[in-house]
């Protein structure tokens, strides 16, 4: 106790003493914070690259690419099949893409990737978000008939309810084709002198959509 009561004198007479002590304190304090900061972004930041990118990458220098990459995947588990959890062939390619945005071209360079939907979830966590069970379960890129996630997979006790994703898929893919043809008859018949009172673009979708049954639209569901 007495030596507190030495420390606690001292510190009150000799300020510039106390000023270091504090200094060095929030010093350390910082240093602390900012090193479990920071080690925990290196963490999740390396996470995140292994989720898309491999450990090895091995690359063609042909713009062509392997001309018979199963060849290749089969002499690499030859050599070291025991020590590899998992290999796909993928293409990267730079590309030009073109889309139309209210009426008007837009030309854009992108990098086209081409992956096998077999195995790429063996080397990549892409699967884990995408937001259909199925899609999830086996990698894959085709809309569903509804069931979709409301709620995020991976949070889901943190994260909102998303109910505009209770009608993704065909069904939202169904909607916006219909309204896109309503709004290009109605541009159509802009001049047309019509007696009765038109019914609104969300009124003629919803009567259209009722109309339409899943069962109906067989040719534009994915195998």
């Amino acid at each position: 106790m007495y030596k507190l009561l030495l420390c606690w004198r001292y510190l009150r007479t000799r300020w510039i003493a106390l000023a270091s002590v504090i200094s060095v304190t929030l010093g350390v304090a910082t240093m602390i914070v900012v090193n479990a900061v920071m080690a925990g972004f290196s963490n999740e930041m390396q996470t995140r690259i292994h989720g898309i990118l491999s450990d090895i990458v091995f690359e063609s220098h042909s713009l062509s690419g392997f001309q018979d990459p199963q060849w290749h995947i089969d002499e690499i588990n030859r050599a070291a099949g025991d020590q590899i959890a998992g290999m796909t062939p993928t293409v990267a390619v730079p590309a030009m893409l073109s889309f139309q945005v209210r009426g008007q071209w837009v030309t854009r360079q992108v990098m086209f990737i081409g992956i096998d939907p077999k195995t790429h979830a063996q080397v990549s966590d892409f699967g884990r978000y995408l937001q259909h069970p199925a899609n999830r379960e086996q990698l894959s890129f085709d809309l569903r008939e509804g069931g979709y996630d409301t709620i995020d997979s991976q949070n889901p006790t943190e994260t909102p309810t998303r109910p505009a994703l209770e009608h993704a898929g065909w069904p939202h893919r169904r909607m916006r084709v219909n309204r896109e043809r309503l709004w290009k008859e109605r541009l159509e018949s802009k001049n047309s002198a019509e007696n009765s009172p038109a019914r609104s673009v969300d009124q003629q979708v919803d009567a259209m959509l009722a109309a339409t049954s899943p069962a109906d639209d067989s040719s534009e569901t994915p195998s």
